[in-house]
């Protein structure tokens, strides 16, 4: 059997990307013939991109100046400015006519020429007309490759129209979701128009697979598929902790992308309380997001140094390991979720965890038993709990040991999940 996995893009770092590179890498290891398609370029020297070629998993991608012309909007602005020069002498005709019709001046006519001009160049080049290309893309990598299954890597909405194409040219699909739908937010819209489509449709967790049916109206078979996480051990990335006392520094760690439904804003509010007792407290989040400027500003509003906490992304498998050798407590204050990457990988590298039971959290974290919960918008549990791993560094241990145990047990590392995807 022959996979076509189709992913949105390859990120620099990210849990939909770290899962497909994995699971791809994975089933290449045990004999499946294995592709991936992007739905946009990827940079040359993408991790994942390196990761994939390495070995020999075929990599097929929209051409450069497509995807730029697309979806990038510095590309947009230059395209713009180019077509706006060309259309001068029209600008300046439109201009004249409206002196002529009306009683603006020369300047006020042109002015008007020249945003009217605009206004129709943007109607033309601002819709991401991507779609038109990555169906053309897959049905030519279907006639040379000829694949037998489509494996969508989704997040919302945004790759149903494969399941529209798939379906239309009698394709089998896996449709696999990476959040948890949730009645709050609108994304899951019309969601049930596309996704019945496909021949299954994976959940990375219980509880999304509840609100795949009861939120976005999937009526088509359901299955759990959860993550896949190498284990640090056998890679040899594992590092040990230094584990302090409770009189020294303690670094509190949550790699997120800068969301709304990450909850940072409740990090910031529980930092403050947290560093009231524990001024040596540490804490550091990894990664980007469209609310990097606000929280910096909330930040600063706290009385905190915002560049010091929101420190950008990691990297690298490399980075994260070195980043988690210098974590003594794993921290996230999600409001949604799937089944997060990052947590399972706190969980490999047997580290403290605090996190909040959304999504299919409380799958793998117990309360007490391999780490802490805390309700999601609750800053002052956050903080308490915090603080109590902060002040007990034995603490720290033992649930970062249970939480190591639960990685290993669980249906987690690649050797699980490769044989539950061929199964």
């Amino acid at each position: 059997m022959k996979i076509c996995i189709v992913v949105g893009s390859l990120l620099d770092f990210g849990g939909l990307e770290e899962f497909a590179t994995n699971l791809a890498v994975g089933l290449k290891r045990r004999g499946i013939e294995v592709s991936v398609l992007s739905t946009l370029w990827v940079q040359p020297d993408n991790q994942y991109l390196r990761l994939l070629r390495a070995n020999d998993v075929q990599v097929v991608q929209l051409p450069k100046w497509v995807s730029m012309v697309m979806t990038d909007w510095p590309t947009k602005q230059k395209i713009l400015a180019d077509l706006m020069w060309v259309s001068q002498p029209l600008v300046w005709l439109l201009g004249l006519i409206r002196l002529l019709m009306g009683k603006k001046s020369w300047t006020e006519a042109q002015d008007s020429a020249r945003n009217w001009m605009q206004t129709q160049w943007l109607k033309a080049i601002q819709p991401d007309r991507r779609k038109f290309f990555v169906r053309r893309l897959l049905g030519w990598w279907r006639r040379k490759w000829k694949y037998d299954l489509i494996h969508i890597q989704g997040y919302t909405s945004a790759l149903l129209f494969v399941i529209d194409w798939a379906a239309a040219n009698k394709v089998p699909v896996i449709y696999e979701e990476h959040q948890t739908p949730d009645a709050q937010f609108d994304w899951w819209k019309d969601f049930k128009h596309s996704i019945n489509k496909a021949s299954l449709v994976a959940a990375d967790s219980e509880k999304s697979a509840v609100g795949l049916k009861e939120v976005a109206g999937v009526t088509c078979p359901i299955a759990v598929a959860y993550y896949v996480v190498p284990d640090p051990v056998e890679s040899g990335t594992m590092l040990t902790p230094g584990i302090g006392k409770n009189d020294e520094t303690v670094r509190i760690t949550t790699p997120a992308r800068l969301y709304v439904t990450k909850g940072l804003n409740y990090l910031l509010d529980a930092i403050v309380k947290v560093k009231a007792d524990h001024p040596n407290a540490q804490f550091r989040v990894y990664g980007d997001g469209p609310l990097r400027e606000e929280l910096l500003e909330y930040a600063a509003k706290l009385g905190l140094d915002g560049e010091q906490i929101f420190v950008g992304s990691y990297t690298s498998r490399d980075h994260l390991a070195r980043i988690m050798a210098e974590t003594d407590i794993f921290a996230l204050s999600s409001i949604l979720e799937g089944l997060p990457l990052a947590l399972l990988e706190a969980m490999s590298f047997g580290r403290a965890i605090v996190v909040t039971p959304v999504g299919g959290i409380p799958e793998a974290i117990q309360d007490g038993v391999n780490g802490l919960l805390c309700e999601p918008r609750d800053p002052e549990c956050l903080a308490r709990k915090l603080s109590l791993l902060i002040e007990h560094p034995e603490l720290r241990r033992q649930y970062g040991e249970a939480a190591r145990q639960t990685y290993i047990q669980g249906p987690f590392t690649p050797q699980a999940v490769c044989a539950n995807f061929i199964s």
